[in-house]
């Protein structure tokens, strides 16, 4: 077994900025469209799109790729169960390159203006002959 996590650290001021200048276009790009029915729902949406845009950016730091390699950022969905609590949903590549993943959780928390996201996996690693020690 092995252990993947990632942190990111965002303000929310600066996705803020973005939405205004960009609205729609925006979420497109960077959301489902599943994601932005969850979103567009709350009244926060400021924080609501900052926090799944700083998820998605600690999904690919736990991964260790960044949004690179192929993995494109509507590649990783941040979902929200009835309840509330956020859930990670892989497509493509970025489904493709953990492989066997045990179990996954995301969580996400704002205060004074910053979202911060920590993701972590659990994934089932074979061993591979190249990493014994002779």
């Amino acid at each position: 077994m092995e252990i993947l996590q990632g942190i990111d650290l965002l303000k929310v001021e600066r996705i803020k900025k973005v939405y205004l200048n960009y609205k729609d276009k925006f979420l497109k790009k960077i959301l489902t469209d599943l994601e932005i029915k969850q979103i567009t729902k709350n009244q926060k949406i400021y924080y609501k799109i900052a926090g799944k845009f700083s998820a998605k950016e600690a999904v690919v730091k736990a991964m260790g790729t960044g949004f690179s390699d192929g993995i494109k950022i509507k590649d990783i969905e941040i979902l929200n169960l009835k309840n509330g609590k956020p859930i990670i949903n892989l497509h493509g590549k970025a489904k493709k390159r953990l492989g066997n993943i045990e179990s996954s959780s995301i969580s996400i928390s704002n205060e004074g203006g910053f979202v911060i996201s920590i993701a972590t996996f659990l994934i089932k690693k074979s061993l591979n002959l190249s990493d014994i020690y002779e």
